[in-house]
């Protein structure tokens, strides 16, 4: 069967155009401060320039769930954020996809009922016992992020990343989520396993490069490990596959000298059109026009890998189209 979803309206996986996640984040928590938006005229004329720049879908953020920064907040305050944006998104672009970024399942339902499309659950629908049937319930469809519920330590960073998003597959499927609804999303980014999150719960931020539990692999290894393994994660589940590498603090590590969240556009741009190149169906990203570009260079690049030049130039040509 082929690896192919819908987000909303929106087709992902084999036989479609690798697709774009525009980030848009109503918590002034988040660690790229360039990508909070603190209005709803600010939300909206973000997301135009998204839409002007060809992103699929946007996905909107009222609670940061960076595992090293104080970045909780209460329900109340993320449905403050959320819904209103969720509405007035809806309303002044009615047909493109929303997705909302939040692992709880009252925030989740309130925003569905609002107008949004899809839920991204950074827990795999394991931090909230109530949120596969939510989403379920209302048809929606997920995204659900590789997250263990406490370090399977002893295997590699691939295996662990397999079996726990074969976990939040079994969930979604067992809650009645239709599995044509279901991205998966390999977790790039310094996740740990939820046993010691403190964005769960209000607890101090981790600290140390080893908050995976595993002491062979810190975090900057995980992460590299992981985008270079992408293929091999999209077959062994059978799903398409959403990476989240924008501007994330493993680049600064691969790039070998001290860069903020706002000096990484290049390094974030180089390592999602590598994404691409390794399989990856779906890029969520703070830039939406740059990384457009570097994806749609990867994704012609892609259909070369294994072929001859024949077969090569074949390829290319049906996905750039004849030299005029």
């Amino acid at each position: 069967m082929a690896a192919r979803a819908r987000l909303g309206k929106v087709y992902v996986g084999d036989g479609e155009p690798v697709r774009l996640m525009g980030v848009i984040n109503v918590s002034p928590e988040s660690f790229y401060k360039g990508s909070v938006r603190r209005s709803i005229d600010e939300v909206l004329g973000s997301v135009k320039q998204m839409v002007l720049n060809g992103v699929d879908i946007v996905d909107i953020g009222g609670m940061s769930t960076a595992p090293y920064n104080k970045t909780y907040v209460g329900v109340e305050e993320e449905l403050n954020r959320v819904v209103p944006v969720v509405k007035a998104v809806k309303a002044e672009y009615p047909e493109l996809t929303i997705s909302v970024d939040t692992f709880r399942a009252r925030v989740a339902e309130e925003a569905l009922r609002a107008g949004a499309d899809a839920i991204n659950d950074v827990t795999g629908l394991k931090g909230d016992p109530s949120m596969a049937r939510i989403i379920a319930d209302y048809n929606a469809s997920a995204v659900v992020m590789a997250r263990e519920r406490a370090p399977d330590v002893g295997r590699n960073p691939v295996e662990r990343t397999i079996n726990a998003l074969r976990e939040s597959l079994e969930i979604a499927l067992n809650s009645g989520i239709s599995e044509d609804r279901l991205v998966i999303d390999p977790g790039i980014g310094a996740w740990p396993p939820l046993n010691i999150d403190p964005a769960l719960k209000g607890g101090e931020p981790l600290k140390g490069p080893y908050i995976r539990g595993d002491r062979k692999y810190p975090w900057y290894v995980w992460d590299s490990v992981i985008i270079m393994n992408i293929r091999k994660i999209r077959e062994a589940l059978n799903r398409p596959i959403l990476v989240g590498i924008s501007r994330k603090s493993f680049l600064e590590r691969l790039m070998r000298r001290r860069a903020p969240p706002e000096d990484r556009l290049y390094s974030s741009v180089a390592a999602e059109a590598i994404a691409v190149l390794m399989g990856a169906d779906a890029v969520r990203t703070h830039n939406v026009g740059e990384t457009r570009d570097a994806v749609r260079v990867a994704e012609a690049l892609r259909a070369c890998i294994g072929r001859g030049p024949e077969a090569c130039a074949d390829e290319v040509v049906k996905l750039t189209g004849p030299s005029p």
